[in-house]
């Protein structure tokens, strides 16, 4: 007696399916964001390189004139500089563009395929690759004139802005829920991302700071993505205030509140 089999393998194929249209939506949603943000004219896509490149490197010269040596022997202005620098870009530009990002993409929401979390994902991608790709091309030049050392631990790096990523996702959902309908809320983003270049730790060293105010310094996640960055570059540097269980706890918690508000105020969206 024959038995048939009730499973049903297409389920496997079907999610892959799913998975691999998902990732056609997000990187159709990346070419709209590079052509409507940069378009074609003069440098066109080279801008999206260019702008944090000339900013990064004014902020590295600035360190490098000073003649302020940041740390130990290898810790060196110029590369201090431009590691704090281009990783609070990123910072900087996923969160920033946060509020008003549904406003600016919201007809695409006519395709049942595209959702907010599409649109908040992509943009962050295309931060992250553009911000990423500067610091890489800089740091590559330092090493090879001499005005910097190659990396001591290249994986603490790759964690370090991995970690930066997760954090401004999950700030980016948050802003873009709650700004949809306070915005009033939203004005404040851009100073928030302002205030944050000082505080966030870009520019000192936890070590530097007073006993008391290290402890404070420490509840903040971004001094931990600056600490990991750095300890993944210099061979002098530590990680003993990097506190990883804490930021990534602080991250998935963030990610989750975002991810229920935009749940909430996706059954507000209205699309005239």
């Amino acid at each position: 007696m024959n038995v048939v089999s009730t499973t049903k393998p297409a389920r496997r194929g079907s999610f892959t399916d799913a998975l691999r249209a998902q990732m056609r939506v997000i990187g159709a949603l990346i070419l709209r964001e590079l052509h409507t943000r940069y378009g074609r004219e003069n440098v066109g896509y080279l801008w999206m390189f260019l702008e944090p490149l000339l900013l990064a490197t004014v902020i590295g010269l600035m360190h490098y004139e000073s003649g302020h040596s940041p740390g130990g022997s290898d810790i060196k202005p110029l590369p201090f500089g431009v590691i704090g620098y281009t990783t609070f870009i990123l910072f900087r530009g996923i969160v920033s563009r946060a509020e008003g990002a549904l406003e600016a993409n919201a007809p695409l929401l006519y395709h049942r395929s595209v959702t907010v979390l599409d649109i908040v994902f992509s943009r962050a991608l295309l931060e992250f690759a553009s911000v990423f790709c500067v610091f890489a091309i800089l740091m590559a030049l330092m090493v090879f004139s001499g005005l910097a050392d190659p990396p001591a631990r290249p994986l603490y790096i790759m964690l370090g802005w991995g970690l930066m990523w997760w954090f401004c996702v999950g700030q980016s959902l948050v802003i873009t829920a709650i700004t949809y309908e306070q915005r009033t809320v939203g004005r404040l983003v851009h100073p928030y991302a302002y205030f944050m270049t000082g505080l966030s730790g870009a520019f000192y060293m936890v070590a530097w700071l007073p006993p008391a105010v290290q402890a404070w310094a420490g509840w903040l996640p971004t001094t931990t993505v600056f600490e990991t960055v750095r300890y993944g570059w210099f061979e002098t540097a530590t990680d003993d205030y990097a506190f990883y269980g804490y930021c990534s706890a602080f991250c998935l918690i963030q990610m989750w509140a975002g991810l229920v508000g935009i749940r909430m105020m996706r059954e507000k969206v209205h699309l005239s």
